[in-house]
């Protein structure tokens, strides 16, 4: 049942997402799309306006020269649309790219709860004998004994998440079938950003 309902709730919400995005597309003002949406708007000289929320004026808050209301920042259903909106106004040129990333991350993905068994020499070992080169500069830090981690796919790269990091990895080795290893269904990279071991 918990299964059949967390399905359910990712669907919803890539329907919810999906249809802000048509809504965006077909009406937008000056400002742009995701601006208008989240009322952004560039700073005068590093300066930002004031906005009613809660019965008084609040600053606005300045992300990137870009300043951004305060209802706007605490709304959850527009606070995924932020980084969109500041593209929008200062690289619109980039807006499609960025938009075509956000969707991706969207999509449901190939991911697995797994266990670190070792890391040394930029090789994390897992306890279900895969073994992962980090191919980045990130500083891991201690690894208990079966570290708990997700390993996942984006796009055509692989992730591991652990250590409330989140480390680029290739796949040297990769055992698929172990009991160290469970496999997350219907699950995208957006939400496994927001997992435990990532974040």
């Amino acid at each position: 049942m918990e299964h059949v309902m967390s399905n359910y709730l990712t669907k919803l919400k890539q329907i919810v997402f999906y249809g802000c995005l048509t809504l965006f597309f077909c009406s937008y003002s000056y400002g742009g799309k995701y601006a208008d949406i989240v009322g952004a708007y560039l700073a005068n000289k590093g300066v930002c306006k004031t906005s009613y929320f809660m019965g008084k004026h609040e600053q606005d808050r300045l992300l990137e020269g870009v300043c951004i209301p305060i209802k706007s920042v605490l709304d959850e259903s527009k606070k995924e649309l932020i980084p969109l909106a500041i593209i929008e106004l200062k690289s619109p040129n980039q807006l499609k790219f960025y938009e075509s990333i956000e969707k991706k991350k969207r999509d449901n993905t190939e991911a697995f709860h797994v266990e670190v068994d070792s890391f040394n020499d930029n090789i994390f070992k897992l306890v279900d004998g895969s073994i992962l080169e980090k191919d980045d500069h990130k500083y891991v830090g201690y690894i208990s004994y079966h570290e708990k981690g997700i390993f996942y796919k984006d796009g055509s790269k692989w992730k591991l998440c652990v250590n409330n990091k989140t480390f680029k990895v290739k796949l040297l080795k990769n055992n698929k079938y172990h009991y160290s290893r469970d496999e997350i269904s219907d699950i995208s990279i957006y939400e496994i950003e927001k997992l435990e071991e990532c974040s």
